[in-house]
């Protein structure tokens, strides 16, 4: 029996729109599927991208704000013993060493001073002022003495302590005011390449003589121990800070004591911290 041309096309309809229906139930499982995938298992959350981490900035060091001066310290009255040597080698800032000569362990203070990186220079004795009673040094320079004698005991003191950078007087309040005598003397120093320190004990005529013969010369703004009390020391120390904040640079004298170098040994690290630049008197001459 032959099927009519009308009926044929009605299954071929029906092919189709089951094949359409099969297609998109296949569509919709596909999808949903996917969707699963996606979704991470309970209890874990999907990978976060790494990202690098920030380069470590590192603080700058810190460095004083500025200069605040240069401070020269030296100590008076070396030779007559070692017992303070021990303490000095714990100083690393730099110190001036004034030896005064041919005494005991003179030649031996220079020659450890030159081992640890201090500054020697020459302890000179002069006259002082008699008001009052000086126990005076042997050799001591005194007006009444000629040229002669004068450089016969500066070449042996000299001769005493090699290596030396300057001279600066021991006592002297009376012999700084001599114009003739401290000529004498500067001629020679000058001739031999030193300078000199004026421990200014007292009115002086030693800048502008040594102005006029071309002498580096420096001088002394503060005693630091004329008490031998740690408080007193410190605050000595805190003047001639104050002097070199103002004034670019300062120098300070104490001597060869326990207590002087304790106080030294700390206020020294203090004074640097807060910008102060220790140096050698050498490095101030003018």
């Amino acid at each position: 029996m032959r099927r009519s041309k009308s009926g044929r096309n009605d299954n071929y309809i029906k092919a189709i729109y089951v094949l359409a229906g099969v297609i998109i139930i296949e569509s919709v499982f596909l999808i949903a599927s996917c969707q699963r995938k996606e979704k991470p298992p309970p209890g874990k959350q999907p990978a976060q991208v790494q990202k690098k981490p920030a380069p470590e900035v590192k603080p700058k060091p810190k460095v004083p704000e500025e200069e605040q001066g240069k401070i020269a310290i030296v100590l008076d009255d070396w030779g007559y013993s070692l017992s303070n040597i021990d303490t000095l080698k714990e100083i690393a800032e730099p110190l001036t060493l004034a030896i005064l000569p041919r005494r005991a362990y003179s030649a031996a203070i220079a020659g450890i001073a030159k081992e640890i990186g201090k500054e020697a220079i020459l302890h000179l004795p002069l006259e002082p002022q008699r008001e009052k009673k000086y126990r005076l040094e042997p050799d001591t320079i005194l007006l009444t003495m000629t040229r002669q004698e004068v450089l016969k005991i500066l070449e042996a003191d000299i001769k005493n302590l090699p290596g030396i950078k300057g001279v600066s007087n021991h006592m002297g309040s009376l012999a700084t005011e001599n114009t003739p005598l401290m000529k004498i003397i500067f001629s020679e120093l000058k001739k031999r390449k030193l300078y000199f320190l004026d421990s200014y004990t007292g009115k002086t005529v030693c800048r502008d003589l040594a102005g006029s013969a071309g002498l580096a010369y420096a001088r002394r703004q503060v005693f630091l121990d004329n008490k031998n009390d740690a408080q007193y020391i410190r605050g000595q120390l805190e003047l001639l800070a104050r002097i070199a904040r103002l004034s670019g640079y300062a120098i300070g004298i104490g001597h060869d004591r326990p207590k002087t170098l304790e106080v030294l040994s700390g206020a020294m690290k203090e004074l640097k911290k807060r910008g102060f630049k220790f140096v050698y008197v050498s490095e101030l001459v003018k």
